[in-house]
């Protein structure tokens, strides 16, 4: 067969060792009809499950792999670390190589770099597949009368031979060749890939120089992606082994098609589980909102005039819970805040779309009174919603590893981890990097001159980024990609030997942290499911923000800093006062709201300059005057701001949608307010309009051309024009919609 699987490859998750992104290669292996990929990236398989999500769509599978690390003995610690590739042959492979993958990070094991020992690598079952790998592989580093060698070589299921045209690989690939003749074992033609295209390739060389990072004789390598013609004719220009020998090498990469499984991986919603099972978390929840209901009730929180309207609410949102499944996660929630403030850990009221709901406000999830400040539930759910739900707090840096700690003992180290970040590069740090290189590159080629003359100084790369700045700035503002500006193009006419590197390099991964506000709570174990790995003390999975929403079911947590809380509890503190609950406090006392002209000091978002001066424009005299502004600074405000604040009304296609907006003088400012449009005026439900809503800003057109009759049907039910007149003016304020999406979602 003419053909190859792509074995052995490494993407920008193999941090500072590769320049290219998963898809780079998954575009390849479509194109030149490849049926598997093998990304087998160093130490850790970071992100996996969007690589399998890619490859599931591409139609080609992915076999979930790594390139692992192995010590002798993991006391006393040496720093040998072989390499080592292993594929997972099926889901128990996957949640054995996870598992072991996680266990390799922890301290005892970890040593420059996260290893296993060679027990442990004796040890692994038939559910995962192992080759040689490359140069550092024990075969090639060890002595043949190593004691472990022999019980090494026979482990692996293949001897991996690479087609690089260098003296070692080639007395390496002659000593595997030999070892397969004596013990049978198969050979597998390794491409060690790191990099899509050539041009990839020298965006890598550029990283590394920069970085001080070397990984051996290298100019005698070629890690660049190759086509099966390519390869054949690398392994016939080596000539370390017979033709028939690497020729069957290659055709082995196919064998893993055979031995390998199609992964089947669970995406479905999975919150957490307090008290053994979900029955029992949802009886425990109904019991927590009567209780706290009626609390509320007695001691006049919730006023007698409000109760009825939350009867109402609670007992639909409830619901909506229970069909979702979502009542455990919501007594989650409630069991972490009263935890908190019963700790004087204190939290911000409300982020975000769960300030619509009256449960959460009962539950004491929220301290936002969804009846006193008119917000609405279906945005932040619906009985059609598809997606996990998603809270965030507020709170106080200091208090994080508290509340950290909170979790942890609540649902178990097994079941909970911190969510993986990382770190990459934006313009200026590529400006930064390819400077480097080419400033060593000049010294090397200018010996003796201790860097006199050199065009590439720091200098000199300061002023080059003082020249991008305003083409960064304006892509920021725009919502636009830099490298399609003319004001981009223009600085790197001027300074090509720089800016060559960067449409390569940017947005590449260089580091990875631990995200600070993030952690996922877990009805299932997550080191041998998902992968974790040991990190400042602290497990982390091996996914970041995104890898987790799309493709994981798992809730996520997170407890963002917002300095303006700690503020507010500073300032109670040494005023000798509790911090306040909403309901306590005088949100019309119009000398404060004079006051707030005076300075910005502690008023969130109003503390910068621009956003100071907008807010003495409009003079606010209320919490919706203040939200109002806040709202028009957003990116979809841009094309009403000025108006706004100068208090000047806004005319809609009708007078239907006036009465609407006559809260906000005619302007369409809250995603809220396209809810209310396409409920209160269009008819269609909750959820309908939520899933509308999330159709505009996500440019679903098909699924918004779905609804459309419904719509315009409602709209002219409810207006008392022509048909054809009041169509129109549905579609106009729809237009006007997506024209504030476009804006808000870039």
């Amino acid at each position: 067969m003419d053909n190859y699987v792509l074995y052995h490859c490494h993407t920008e998750d193999s941090l500072l060792d590769s320049a290219t992104k998963y898809r780079e290669y998954i575009d390849l292996a479509v194109k030149n009809g490849q049926r598997a990929l093998s990304f087998s990236e160093h130490g850790k398989p970071l992100n996996w499950t969007e690589k399998w999500a890619a490859c599931q769509k591409a139609g080609i599978r992915y076999i979930h792999s790594v390139e692992i690390y192995l010590t002798e003995s993991l006391e006393p610690k040496v720093r040998d670390n072989y390499h080592t590739v292993l594929m997972a042959r099926n889901m128990a492979g996957v949640r054995e190589l996870n598992e072991l993958v996680s266990r390799s990070t922890m301290p005892d094991h970890s040593y420059y770099v996260n290893r296993i020992s060679f027990a442990e690598f004796l040890g692994l079952s038939d559910n995962i597949l192992s080759t040689s790998a490359c140069l550092a592989s024990p075969l090639n580093r060890l002595p043949e009368d190593h004691p472990m060698y022999m019980a090494l070589a026979r482990k692996y299921s293949f001897l991996e031979i690479q087609p690089h045209n260098c003296p070692e690989q080639i007395a390496f690939n002659r000593r595997l060749y030999a070892l397969s003749q004596k013990l049978g074992k198969p050979l597998i033609a390794g491409t060690d890939t790191h990099s899509s295209t050539p041009y990839k390739a020298e965006c890598r060389e550029a990283l590394l120089s920069a970085k001080g990072k070397s990984y051996g004789d290298e100019e005698t390598f070629d890690l660049t992606y190759k086509t099966y013609p390519e390869l054949v004719e690398m392994f016939r220009v080596q000539n370390a082994i017979p033709r028939e020998a690497y020729l069957q090498a290659i055709e082995n990469t196919n064998r893993l098609l055979d031995l390998t499984e199609e992964l089947t991986l669970d995406t479905a919603i999975k919150y957490p589980i307090l008290y053994g099972s979900r029955a029992a978390d949802s009886e425990k929840f109904t019991q927590t909102v009567e209780e706290k209901f009626r609390q509320k009730c007695e001691s006049g929180v919730i006023s007698k005039e409000q109760a009825p309207a939350f009867r109402r609410a609670i007992d639909e949102e409830m619901r909506v819970f229970r069909k979702l499944g979502m009542d455990g996660f919501m007594l989650s929630m409630s069991e972490l805040v009263c935890w908190c403030k019963s700790h004087n850990i204190a939290l911000g009221p409300a982020r975000g779309s769960v300030g619509g709901s009256r449960v959460a406000y009962v539950a004491d999830i929220t301290d936002l009174n969804p009846e006193t400040w008119h917000t609405v539930f279906s945005r932040f759910c619906n009985e059609d919603r598809e997606e996990i739900g998603d809270i965030d707090i507020d709170c106080i840096e200091s208090d994080r590893p508290a509340i950290f700690k909170y979790i942890i003992d609540r649902f178990g180290a097994d079941k909970t981890a911190r969510v993986a970040s990382f770190g990459t590069m934006k313009a200026k740090a590529v400006v930064d990097e390819v400077g480097r290189h080419l400033a060593k590159k000049w010294a090397l080629e200018h010996p003796g001159l201790d860097g006199a003359g050199n065009p590439w100084s720091l200098a000199r790369i300061a002023k080059i980024k003082d020249e991008l700045s305003p083409a960064i700035n304006q892509a920021e503002k725009d919502y636009v990609d830099l490298l399609s500006l003319k004001s981009y193009q223009a600085v790197a006419k001027k300074y090509p030997a720089l800016f060559y590197y960067l449409p390569g390099l940017l947005n590449v991964k260089i580091s990875q942290s631990v995200h600070p506000a993030g952690m996922v709570i877990s009805p299932i174990t997550l080191a041998d499911n998902f992968g974790v790995f040991y990190k400042d003390g602290e497990l982390c999975l091996l996914l970041d923000m995104d890898n987790i929403h799309d493709y994981t079911g798992l809730a996520k947590y997170d407890f963002l800093v917002l300095k303006t809380v700690q503020v507010l509890r500073d300032v109670c503190n040494y005023a000798g006062l509790p911090y306040p609950k909403t309901h306590e406090i005088n949100w019309d006392d119009q000398e404060v709201w004079a006051d707030m002209l005076k300075s910005p000091m502690g008023i969130f978002q109003m503390e910068g300059p621009y956003a100071f001066d907008s807010m003495k424009k409009f003079r606010p005299t209320s919490i919706f005057d203040l939200s109002l502004v806040t709202a028009c600074m957003r990116p979809s405000g841009a094309s009403f701001r000025d108006q706004l604040l100068s208090r000047v009304p806004h005319r809609n296609p009708s007078e239907l949608i006036d009465e609407l907006l006559k809260d906000n003088l005619g302007y369409l400012v809250y995603q809220e307010d396209t809810i209310k449009f396409l409920q209160q005026i269009c008819g269609l439900s909750g959820s309908q309009a939520d899933n509308v809503r999330r159709a505009i800003g996500r440019k679903q057109k098909d699924r918004l051309d779905a609804a459309m009759p419904s719509i315009l049907e409602g709209y002219c039910r409810s207006s008392p024009k022509p048909r054809a007149e009041a169509e129109q003016e549905a579609r106009e304020f729809l237009q006007i919609i997506e024209d504030s999406a476009s804006y808000q979602f870039g």
